[in-house]
Formats: C-alpha cells, sequence, structure tokens
C-alpha cells in the first residue's frame, strides 16, 4: 500500500510560540500537525511552501466578537482570516439588538447550525445573559455546558436597552457556572451611575460626543469589577472581565490574584492605540462601551500587558456600516466632517468598532515594532491565552504535532495603510494607521483560505468547536497560563 503524501510541508520560516522564536519546519496532513523539525527538506507533500524571511504563527483566536450586524458568519469569517485569525468566539444569546430572541439555548443551538453553513473560519460560542434571561439562567448554564458551551457573559450595565442583570441574577449566574464547570464574563461598569450621568447630561442639552466619555468615567468601570470580584470570591467562580479599558483596573487585578483568585483578564486593541480624541473627531463612529479614554490609560494597558496583567486581546467587532452607527438617519458623511452638524445625541447612537481585520496588525506594529512587548508575549495573548481559557488547547492556539493545523505566515516588512476592512462593511475604525508587518498567508486545518491578498477557502468549511471545561485554565489540572 503506498503511503499517501502529507497535504502541506511550510519551510524555511521562523515559528513562534509564546516560549521563544525557532526555525522550524512543519508538515500537516489531515488537516493536523505531523512534524515539526528543523529541516523537514526531505519530506514529500503535495504542496511545499517557502517561508524564508517570515514568520509562521498559530492561527489567532478572536475571543471576543459579534458578526450579528452588516456581517453575518460568512463576511465576518473572511475578514478575520484577513487579519491572520483562524478561529473566532463569538457571543450569542436572547438580544433582539442582534437579531435574536428567545429561549437562550435554543437561539444558540440555530446559531451553531447556521453558522455550519456559511463560515469559512472554525468557531466557538459564548453564552449571553440579558435581564430577559433571569429566570430561565440556572436552567439554560447546565444544558449549553453539554452543547460545549462553557462561557457566559453578563452585562452590569445598559439596563434601558434590556441588558444589565441585577446582582442577585448575576450572583445566580456566577454560582451555576462554577458548578458546572463554566466560566463567569463579565461586562463591568456601573450602569446605574451611567444612566444618572447619561440622565443629567441629556437634561443640560449636553448630548454632543464630548460628554460621552464623562458620562462613563473611568471610576465606573474600577467599582463594578471590584464589585463583581467579591461575588466571585463569594460563590467561588472564576472571573473574566471582558474589554478592561481603564488604569484604575489594573490595581485591583493585582490585588485579587495575589490574593490567589481565578481572574482571568481582557482588553481590546483600540483600548491600547485609540483615545477620546476620537469620538471628539469622528462623533458616533467612535462610540463603544466602555468607551475610548486617554492616553494614559492605553500606557497602562501596554504595561500591563507586557507584565502579564492583562492576559487575552480580542476584538469586541461589530461589523458596522456608517450608516448603522448614526442616529436618526443622519448622514455619516456630514457627521464625519462635523460630529454635531446632524444634530446627533451621542447618547442615542450605536454602540460598537470595527476592528477585527487589523485587529492583530495594530498590535503587532504598535506593541512589537515599537519594544512594548514580544512576539512571543503577542503569540500569548492572541493565541495560546485564549485557546487554554476557553478549553480549545491544544487543538487550537499553539503550533505542535497532534494540533490542528492553523497558521499564518507574516511578513513582518509589509506595510499598509488602512482605509476599509473586507465583509460589508464601509469604514474600519483603524482608519489611517500605518502598518509595518502583516499577514502572506491564513491556513486553516491544512487548507488555505486567504493568500497574497486573495480569499481562496470555501463557505461553511468552518466547524463548531465544543469548549471542554477539563482542560481550560480555570479548571483544576487545567492548561496554566
Amino acid at each position: 500500500m503506498v503511503e499517501q503524501r502529507p497535504d502541506v510541508l511550510v519551510k524555511g520560516g521562523l515559528l513562534v510560540s509564546g516560549q521563544g522564536i525557532s526555525r522550524g519546519d512543519v508538515l500537516i496532513g489531515n488537516g493536523k500537525i505531523l512534524d515539526i523539525q528543523d529541516d523537514l527538506s526531505q519530506r514529500e507533500a503535495v504542496r511545499t511552501i517557502d517561508a524564508t524571511g517570515k514568520y509562521v504563527l498559530p492561527g489567532a483566536i478572536d475571543s471576543h466578537c459579534h458578526p450579528v450586524y452588516s456581517d453575518k458568519m460568512d463576511t465576518y469569517s473572511i475578514t478575520a482570516a484577513f487579519g491572520g485569525i483562524t478561529t473566532v468566539v463569538a457571543f450569542v444569546g436572547n438580544v433582539p439588538a442582534w437579531g435574536f430572541g428567545g429561549y437562550t439555548t435554543d437561539v444558540i443551538r440555530n446559531f451553531i447550525d447556521d453558522a455550519q453553513k456559511l463560515s469559512y473560519l472554525d468557531y466557538s460560542v459564548h453564552g449571553t445573559y440579558v435581564a430577559a434571561d433571569e429566570d430561565t439562567l440556572r436552567k439554560s448554564v447546565p444544558e449549553l455546558v453539554r452543547l460545549g458551551v462553557i462561557s457566559f457573559k453578563f452585562f452590569m450595565s445598559y439596563s434601558r436597552r434590556g441588558m444589565m442583570l441585577s446582582d442577585d441574577a448575576i450572583i445566580q449566574v456566577m454560582d451555576q457556572a462554577a458548578k458546572d464547570g463554566a466560566l463567569a464574563m463579565v461586562h463591568a461598569e456601573n450602569g446605574c451611575c451611567i444612566d444618572y450621568l447619561t440622565d443629567k447630561f441629556a437634561a443640560e442639552g449636553k448630548v454632543s460626543g464630548e460628554y460621552f466619555l464623562p458620562a462613563q468615567p473611568n471610576i465606573l468601570e474600577a467599582e463594578a469589577l471590584n464589585r463583581v470580584a467579591v461575588f466571585s470570591k463569594i460563590v467561588g467562580s472564576p472571573l473574566y472581565p471582558v474589554h478592561l479599558s481603564a488604569k484604575e483596573s489594573i490595581p485591583l487585578v493585582k490585588r485579587f490574584r495575589e490574593e490567589g483568585m481565578p481572574l482571568f483578564t481582557e482588553s481590546c486593541p483600540h483600548y491600547l492605540t485609540l483615545t477620546n480624541d476620537e469620538i471628539l473627531a469622528k462623533g458616533p463612529l467612535a462610540k463603544v462601551g466602555p468607551p475610548l479614554r486617554e492616553k494614559e490609560d492605553c500606557d497602562a494597558l501596554w504595561q500591563a500587558l507586557a507584565d502579564g496583567h492583562i492576559d487575552v486581546i480580542a476584538s469586541d467587532s461589530g461589523g458596522f456600516t456608517k450608516m448603522q452607527k448614526m442616529t436618526g438617519g443622519a448622514r455619516a458623511d456630514i457627521a464625519l466632517e462635523d460630529p454635531n452638524a446632524s444634530g446627533e445625541n451621542i447618547f442615542e447612537a450605536r454602540y460598537g468598532l470595527n476592528t477585527i481585520e487589523f485587529m492583530v496588525p495594530v498590535v503587532w506594529s504598535y506593541g512589537v515594532n515599537q519594544g512594548r512587548i514580544t512576539l512571543p508575549r503577542l503569540v500569548q495573548v492572541f493565541c495560546e491565552n485564549p485557546a487554554k481559557i476557553f478549553g480549545l488547547y491544544p487543538q487550537k492556539g499553539t503550533l505542535q504535532v497532534g494540533s490542528d493545523g492553523d497558521l499564518v505566515i507574516w511578513d513582518p516588512g509589509k506595510t499598509h495603510v488602512v482605509e476599509q476592512q473586507h465583509g460589508n462593511t464601509d469604514f474600519s475604525s483603524f482608519e489611517g494607521f500605518r502598518l509595518l508587518g502583516m499577514p502572506e498567508l491564513t491556513m486553516q486545518r491544512g487548507s488555505v483560505i486567504v493568500e497574497d491578498g486573495q480569499l481562496v477557502g470555501r463557505r461553511g468549511r468552518g466547524e463548531f468547536l465544543p469548549g471542554n471545561p477539563n482542560v481550560s485554565a480555570y479548571a483544576p489540572h487545567g492548561h496554566k497560563i
């Protein structure tokens, strides 16, 4: 019997892991990494790819995304692949604004089924709970864990959007998640104070962009983080606060970790690189929750990322058009010239940014290239850590024998000026950024998805990835980060 040749040999590249960089060749067959050696040039494969002078990274994981607006899982996954991302983890729940409604378990099952027809990339799901779910939390959590959804998000703000859970319900979902081996994720901002400040400014006619950050000041993130961390300690639940943005949050992270709390942290590329100046210039196009803050917050987050106090960088990307970001049918072209020209109310505008395609290149250019973090640290926060936290490691997030053949060939000398993303959106939140270092090829399970700026992958090839709580970083014998 003739032995079947492996599918792909990637040779001559510099392989990057969270532990270091080394020259090596990667052999892939049947979707898995078969061998990694210093020199595999004598091995034959259906296709040989020369990565000499390039870096070879594990495919990035975007563990915070919203493929529910203009870009659904088809175009959203395409946009991700162009940015060197090979796995996305979507937030799905009983949220009418996201196009969903009904019992959360049913909503998520339907999303998984639909995504299997649409997605170019493999995907997982975080459950999302809102106020309408408070009576069904304890029933839904164990159902979803059995399905492979092992992380659940709740909101401490946005009561008027029907999203904020009461403190009682938060403790319930954290307690149930801990019992079932799942992870509680939280949007930590003090919603009562945000509502108070929003009403106060609106009553005074202060509804332009300059009042958005004062309505959601740093202290409200810090207060909510402290409060939910106390809940976590009381119920014995691991905790994952999403999209940390304020410098005041970092000392709290350090303190609770020093006390032995299983606390995992996330921030986003926009909180590292954009400031409140964006909303002053662009109005609703730059509105996001938590808000873009000031340069000292960016600096504190970069330092926390380098020091290990931020574990994951994820996009929190939505996939919006300019018109979707405006209020009352206001014209986006007018608002871009003058955020107040159309008379919009910043508090009524839609939250969210478009960041996914340039997430990794932005952190490469502004982090690695500027000496803020190392290249192995970049692989930790984009690949290894999210895979470990969400029960996907070592299938995803690493280049090792037996792992999925997900990799990115990265050209450190390639330049790019950001204009807009792929997909159905018509702007990127990083427009104008000058980047040095871009993905040249994105591969999933041995099949090329994007190469030399062209989409070559196949819609519907993505697979649902059930998370395994027994190997997650918060499990007693799980993978440590």
